[in-house]
């Protein structure tokens, strides 16, 4: 069946209606007609089975067939702090982090970041990649929506979830190997904070600084990947060691 969203608010009325985007989708691209089933997530965790019963270009309403709240949403919350990218990168890194699970999406200026986010333009982005973020969620069967952060400069992002169980920032000069770099890690936590450079890595001072607040410095291996590699690569490994990858 076909996934689409529905605000919480109205899939909890006797007769929900969808309008907006979502509808247009329904009626007008999917051609879908009363009597049909869908899927509906309200992007906090539930998911409804309904039946069409209207369906107009810009309204759909809908009858509730059975409430459910699959287990796709991994145990552990993860937050990528990105040093700030080129535009289709941070489009694509939105896309795929959300595929493998994480929860918050933290975009950060930092000393080698190229681009800087406009002012004037950063609402606008911030609005696109929760767009994108919604889309990925429906394609690969989430239904949480990860949290799309404003951006931040180096400081502030180590100021901003200081509190988080493990702090991890990859470091491509890093020389221990990651089994050690885990192996002090007791227990398994459920808040992880990992934080990745942009094109030209963090400078020896973000390392430093990072360390400082409580970061566990970590390599991805001997070769150099590229910033959007890197980042993919480090949400899987986190998901693989403490998540829903094991």
């Amino acid at each position: 069946m076909k996934r689409f969203f529905i605000e919480p608010s109205e899939a909890e009325k006797e007769s929900p209606v969808i309008t907006g985007p979502e509808a247009h989708h329904i009626a007008s691209v999917f051609r879908l007609k009363p009597r049909d089933h869908i899927l509906l997530i309200d992007g906090t965790g539930a998911e409804y089975e309904a039946e069409i019963v209207m369906c107009a270009k810009n309204r759909v309403q809908v009858a509730i067939l059975r409430k459910s709240a699959p287990a796709t949403e991994s145990a552990i919350k993860i937050t990528v702090g990105q040093g700030y990218l080129k535009d289709k990168k941070m489009d694509m890194l939105v896309r795929h982090l959300t595929e493998i699970g994480i929860a918050r999406w933290m975009p950060v200026v930092t000393e080698f970041s190229v681009p800087t986010p406009d002012r004037k333009k950063t609402d606008a982005r911030r609005e696109r990649w929760t767009q994108i973020a919604r889309e990925a969620v429906k394609q690969c069967g989430r239904t949480r929506v990860p949290e799309i952060m404003p951006p931040l400069c180096f400081s502030e992002a180590l100021e901003t979830l200081k509190d988080m169980d493990e702090k991890i920032i990859f470091n491509e000069k890093e020389t221990v190997s990651l089994s050690k770099t885990f192996a002090g890690i007791a227990s398994n936590p459920l808040n992880i904070f990992v934080f990745l450079g942009p094109e030209g890595g963090f400078s020896e001072q973000e390392v430093t600084a990072a360390k400082a607040g409580g970061f566990i410095s970590a390599s991805l291996g001997p070769r150099i990947l590229r910033a959007e590699t890197a980042s993919l690569a480090a949400g899987t490994l986190i998901q693989h060691l403490f998540g829903d990858m094991r």
